[in-house]
């Protein structure tokens, strides 16, 4: 069995699919992404960010607001043993509603779960109340396990999706940036919207033994590692493009995301190795700041935090913390543009708090920086990134100054 490599192969496809005059072909297609409530907002939003971040006829759309709310009364359900955790349920699709009606953990292990039905009965609560186009789809992520134990599903009507957001540690290890296969099993599930005519032909599609292809079934979920750093599509599966005519900008804007997702967790798996940091872009009157080589990684910070790790940057000899006050100016320059302060007087006290030897705010907000960065980029990095020096001592960021960019607009 071929698989192609996305990069040189794909060109040969381009010329290989017929681009189809049918209208409906020509159109954007909107991907709504919600999430559920117990899902971090941070982690929707950098999934939803590294997706966007690929141009195409997608448009990768956000929910504005907390459209869900926490359920106590949902069901919990109890993992005896580690092996059951680790395997997917056989479902065999149909059209028709009624078949879907039904880092290291330690076990037993209780989950709270919900049905397919629920899931995609909150999938469709959203449709309803936001007025979602009937050929929109909408994918809801969620850190709520679900009764067959997949890592996403599709509705019968192949327009609404939900994606496990949780236990993604459990198999690739605590350092994995869970943001990469949550990306991909998005990205996967809608190619299918366009392989395949329904979902019982996505169960015809699947391959029972893993060969390192996005429809590899994965029942030993632990499989799912060599699916993903991977990245690939068999030739059989490639075809379907072919067979369903799919077209080439849809096709390209895939694999684009694909081969993003894979060269960046490739690179966040070397880096400790070749002691190779990303580069970090600072973009915009707000700063944000950004690891490119880790698929545009945000890494958010308050205003005071982003003030305070902008002077540092600037001084890469370092600081003592005692000397900040000598640096108050500096400090303002920075904070004022970003916060949404206007008042003179309440800009003056943040700073002058920030700076006071005798309050402990300089060190609460350091501690905070930190712990952003090690969540952020995981272990193997954070010496790169943190604010770091003997008490008492000089502190500093190690990372060298050319890898750093700053971008105005």
């Amino acid at each position: 069995m071929k698989n192609y490599t996305l990069n040189k192969d794909f060109l040969d496809l381009n010329k290989r699919i017929k681009v189809s005059t049918k209208k409906n072909y020509f159109r954007f297609m909107n991907v709504h992404l919600i999430r559920s409530a117990e899902l971090k907002e941070e982690t929707y939003r950098n999934v939803l960010h590294l997706l966007q971040q690929f141009q195409g006829p997608m448009h990768f759309l956000a929910c504005e607001e907390d459209f869900f709310q926490y359920n106590e009364e949902d069901e919990n359900r109890i993992w005896e043993r580690k092996k059951d955790f680790e395997i997917k349920q056989n479902i065999l699709f149909s059209l028709e509603d009624s078949n879907y009606n039904e880092a290291s953990i330690k076990f037993p292990y209780v989950e709270r779960v919900k049905t397919w039905r629920q899931l995609f009965e909150e999938c469709d609560k959203y449709r309803k109340v936001k007025a979602v186009a009937e050929n929109d789809i909408v994918v809801l992520l969620t850190d709520t396990g679900n009764d067959l134990n997949w890592f996403g599903g599709v509705s019968p009507s192949m327009k609404n999706y939900f994606i496990q957001t949780s236990h993604w540690e459990h198999y690739f290890g605590n350092d994995i940036d869970i943001r990469f296969p949550i990306a991909y099993e998005v990205i996967v599930w809608i190619m299918r919207y366009y392989m395949f005519a329904d979902n019982e032909a996505i169960w015809n599609g699947v391959h029972q033994n893993p060969i390192g292809c996005i429809m590899d079934f994965c029942e030993q979920k632990f499989q799912i590692i060599l699916k993903m750093r991977t990245a690939d599509v068999c030739e059989s599966c490639m075809n379907k493009f072919i067979e369903r005519d799919v077209p080439v900008l849809y096709s390209r804007q895939f694999f684009d995301i694909l081969d993003g997702i894979r060269k960046s967790m490739t690179f966040r798996g070397r880096s400790a190795l070749l002691r190779q940091p990303s580069k970090l872009e600072i973009r915009g009157k707000n700063k944000k700041m950004f690891f490119t080589d880790l698929g545009g990684l945000e890494l958010s910070l308050n205003p005071k935090e982003k003030a305070l790790y902008l002077l540092f940057l600037k001084h890469e000899e370092g600081i003592n913390i005692t000397h900040l006050p000598d640096h108050r100016e500096e400090l303002m320059d920075f904070y004022a543009p970003i916060c949404n302060q206007s008042e003179p007087e309440l800009l003056n006290r943040a700073i002058d708090i920030l700076i006071n030897p005798f309050e402990n705010d300089i060190n609460v907000v350091l501690s905070r920086i930190n712990r952003k960065i090690k969540e952020a980029v995981g272990d193997s990095l954070y010496s790169f990134y943190c604010i770091k020096g003997e008490r008492g001592e000089i502190k500093r960021i190690k990372l060298d100054r050319e890898l750093v960019n700053s971008m105005e607009n």
